[in-house]
C-alpha cells in the first residue's frame, strides 16, 4: 500500500497535479506516523481512516452549507477511495445483511453488528449496515 502510494504521488507530482499531490502526501505522512508510534497497523486501516475524516468534514460542511469546502472535500476522498477496497451496492449489502442476521440469529442490533462487520468490514460502510440492522431488527 505504501510503496503504491508513494507510486502515484510520484506520478502527481509529474503531472503537477496539486490536488493530488497534497492529499498522497497526507496520506503518506499518516502513513509513516503510525509507523513511527510502534503500534501494529495495516496501511489500509490509516487510509479508511483519512477516508472517515473526509467523510464527517463533508457532512459538517454540508450541515454549515459552505459548498467550496464541500467540492474540495468530496475530490479529496475521491482520490483517497482509490487505494480503498470497492464497497457492496446497497442491493449486495441488505442481503448480506438480511442473510447474516437470519442464519446467525444475534439476540441485538449490537451483536448483529459485530457479526456483519466483521465479516465485511472491508466493503461495508458501517452507517450503511447500522441502518440496514436497525431496519430489520425493528420491524
Amino acid at each position: 500500500m505504501k510503496e503504491r502510494i508513494t507510486k502515484e504521488l510520484k506520478g502527481a507530482m509529474k503531472s503537477r497535479d496539486k490536488l493530488k499531490t497534497s492529499v498522497l502526501r497526507m496520506l503518506l505522512a499518516d502513513i509513516i506516523n503510525v509507523e513511527k508510534s510502534g503500534k501494529d497497523f495495516k496501511p489500509i486501516d490509516v487510509v479508511r481512516g483519512y477516508a472517515k475524516k473526509l467523510k464527517k468534514a463533508i457532512e459538517e460542511y454540508e450541515r454549515l452549507q459552505i459548498q467550496n469546502e464541500i467540492d474540495s472535500c468530496n475530490a479529496e476522498l475521491k482520490i483517497v477511495e482509490e487505494f480503498l477496497p470497492k464497497q457492496m451496492s446497497d442491493e449486495e449489502l441488505e442481503k448480506v445483511v438480511t442473510e447474516i442476521i437470519e442464519s446467525e440469529k444475534p439476540g441485538d442490533i449490537g451483536s448483529a453488528m459485530k457479526v456483519v462487520m466483521g465479516k465485511y468490514k472491508d466493503v461495508a460502510d458501517g452507517k450503511k449496515v447500522q441502518a440496514l440492522v436497525k431496519k430489520i431488527f425493528l420491524k
